[in-house]
């Protein structure tokens, strides 16, 4: 279960009245602006960006966190190039409504000549994720007058709810370039001999690093720090962005200096302590797994079996935010053990696991909890010493000489498939004597299948209509699921109809008429429907002309830029597999087809082919990613790769109508 995918999960996002800016708690004074920054048209050191970062500082104050609170002061100065860097003056401040709240937003505009626009307009609230009892809400505002040229600045401070002494974070890299920035922290220093503050780095230049003073605080200053430019399918940004993190760790814990094993080896114990503790109820799990397998089951069959069981389990962590008054009304209890979860038939992601964890012990299979670095959030680095990376967990079964991980608590997804962002990534197996690294398994492009065909008729003005079926298997369908979960079967249907209308041509209908197995995760989302796409083949009476693929390729929008500054990033490897049938008008035959196509570079694989047999001309195709990162460097040969396929999905076919032919 990914803790911190899961405050992300259930995006809803929700304008309401605006309220009155906020004004400034002390006057503020604003920097003065060079000449030279007012005139400068681009970014020598990072050209052909819209933006950039002239100078931020950020002031974190915690020192007094116990009585009226911890604050974060950032003031921003931007530097605006082109019309889409205009966005910049769109300013989103995102905040826990819990722990803390907005106090003071101020800002201007300085127009190119000079000239200042005072920020004095509204400030809106709106709520953007809502999940396991968190709400997460930002103020938003738009600077006044934002064009080319411009140079904007703004201030704001976030006050923390009093007795509470925060982990804090300075992410240094931005999504624009960072000419000069300025930082500070000064930690609550009251943890007396239960707390000690700990700092860790990420991705920090040479010449940065966060200097502890003598009054106890940090200072760090950085210049030049790259952007981290927004890209179709880049990684995830926080494992390639800098940072530094602020947190509080207990005296008895093991410091970031100690020994690898030592650190790891104690929180696996101490890990492992937890789960022995919650699911030390032998006697109701035996009774359990007696009614749930058969001593003549095979051993994957009993584990399957078992998996089944603990997903019908009510997932409390795919629930939203419900208000103080409706919990009470429902009265969910914390479980405190596997007893409490079987009894009451709810549970939070980590009851789930570990009543999986109990359930195949009592099966008797070894099992155990795994706590890895999701590779949408971060890269596990052993020596680095950070328990924070470790902020998702599954399970650990073995049956003989065999090994799975299982992730129950992943609602969507079946039996023997982890979520995309848990496959490829480092952590730690637990048990009574510590820590053994793991690495979890890439999963294979059948993981992840698209399966479509098409049972078209062809008319002489060429129209085309007929039938489509459209399996989705493995990632595709356990995160369509996911995604759509909300959606009763007239919304999920709108939803869905309107993404498959994108890989048809301009002008078609597509109509959904059943969907299968939605609620059957074992098996491929199937949809059946009618499509009718007009004046897709084009020509006269004696010929008709028309590309071999009707499905239109949606990777080239993500390869459309000769530019690349990321590495490119699949979430996972796929594969899509087309069959479309297409019945000619009387009459007509296939006069030419283009010949098989096959391109295989390792990574990336594609095929296509037309036969033509009784009026019928029958394409198949079939495209496949079989690997996740690809250097900035091999992007070029990419975008040639999806180029290629483009061009042979759009190689013409030629039609003809023999009886014209004839008599011509």
């Amino acid at each position: 279960m990914n803790r911190t995918n899961r405050i992300i999960m259930g995006i809803a996002l929700l304008a309401v009245a605006a309220i009155a800016a906020p004004r400034p708690s002390r006057a503020q004074e604003w920097l003065p602006i060079a000449p030279e920054d007012l005139a400068m048209k681009d970014n020598p050191k990072q050209p052909g960006l819209d933006s950039m970062i002239l100078y931020r500082q950020l002031d974190d104050d915690a020192s007094k966190a116990p009585t009226s609170g911890d604050t974060l002061e950032e003031y921003m100065r931007i530097k605006i190039f082109t019309q889409d860097g205009v966005k910049r003056g769109h300013v989103q401040i995102e905040f826990v409504k819990e722990y803390q709240n907005v106090v003071m937003i101020t800002g201007r505009t300085i127009r190119p000549d000079g000239t200042i626009v005072k920020f004095d307009g509204q400030v809106l609230e709106t709520t953007l994720e809502k999940s396991s009892g968190l709400k997460v809400l930002a103020k938003t505002f738009t600077l006044p007058d934002v064009q080319p040229g411009c140079i904007v600045e703004y201030r704001y401070q976030l006050q923390g709810q009093p007795g509470w002494a925060h982990s804090h974070e300075w992410t240094v890299s931005q999504p624009m370039y960072t000419r000069e920035a300025h930082f500070t922290y000064r930690p609550f220093q009251g943890y007396g001999n239960s707390l000690r503050p700990m700092v860790t780095t990420y991705l920090l230049p040479a010449d940065a690093t966060p200097k502890e003073q003598a009054d106890g605080k940090y200072l760090m200053v950085v210049h030049d720090i790259s952007a981290v430019v927004e890209e179709p399918l880049m990684p995830p940004r926080r494992p390639i962005e800098s940072r530094v993190a602020f947190y509080y760790q207990n005296l008895d814990s093991p410091s970031a200096t100690d020994p690898s094993d030592h650190y790891w080896n104690h929180y696996a114990k101490k890990w492992n302590d937890q789960l022995e503790k919650f699911i030390d109820k032998k006697k109701s799990l035996n009774e359990e797994v007696s009614k749930i397998v058969s001593p003549s089951d095979a051993p994957e069959v009993k584990l399957r079996k078992i998996y089944a069981r603990v997903q019908q389990i009510r997932n409390l962590s795919f629930e939203d935010y419900k208000m103080q008054k409706e919990d009470k009304t429902e009265n969910l209890k914390p479980n405190l053990n596997v007893e409490d979860v079987l009894t009451r038939g709810y549970g939070y992601g980590r009851d789930i696991d570990y009543l999986f964890v109990g359930l195949a012990r009592a099966a008797g299979f070894e099992a155990t909890e795994v706590y890895i670095a999701p590779r949408n959030v971060g890269i596990f680095l052993p020596k680095r010493n950070e328990v924070g990376e470790l902020s998702d967990e599954f399970t650990w079964v073995g049956a003989g000489s065999k090994e799975y991980y299982l992730d129950p608590s992943a609602r969507f997804f079946p039996f023997g498939l982890l979520p995309w962002y848990e496959t490829e990534s480092g952590g730690i197996k637990v048990d009574k004597n510590g820590a053994t690294m793991v690495t979890t398994p890439i999963p294979a492009p059948v993981d992840a299948t698209l399966a479509r065909s098409a049972d078209l008729d062809l008319r002489d003005d060429g129209s085309i209509s007929g039938t489509v079926r459209l399996d989705l298997e493995g990632q595709r369908a356990a995160l369509l699921r996911e995604e759509k979960r909300k959606e009763d079967e007239t919304g999920r249907t709108k939803d869905l109809e309107g993404d498959v209308k994108d890989w048809l041509p301009a002008g078609a209908t597509f109509e959904i008429t059943k969907i299968a197995n939605w609620d059957n995760t074992d098996q491929p989302i199937h949809i059946e429907a009618t499509v009718n796409i007009p004046s897709f083949a084009m020509g006269a009476a004696q010929r008709m002309v028309m590309p071999l693929e009707i499905f239109q390729m949606s990777q080239m929008a993500e390869f459309a830029s000769e530019r690349r500054v990321n590495a490119v990033y699949f979430q996972y490897p796929y594969e899509e597999t087309d069959d479309i049938k297409l019945r000619l008008p009387p009459g007509y035959r296939a006069e030419s087809l283009p010949p098989d196509r096959k391109m295989n570079l390792g990574a990336v694989s594609y095929d296509i082919s037309a036969t033509a047999q009784e009026g019928v001309v029958e394409v198949k195709r079939s495209l496949a990613v079989n690997s996740v990162l690809f250097t900035k460097e091999e992007y070029s040969t990419l975008r040639k790769f999806f180029g290629a396929v483009k061009t042979s999905d759009n190689t013409q076919m030629v039609l003809q109508n023999a009886a014209s032919a004839k008599n011509n």
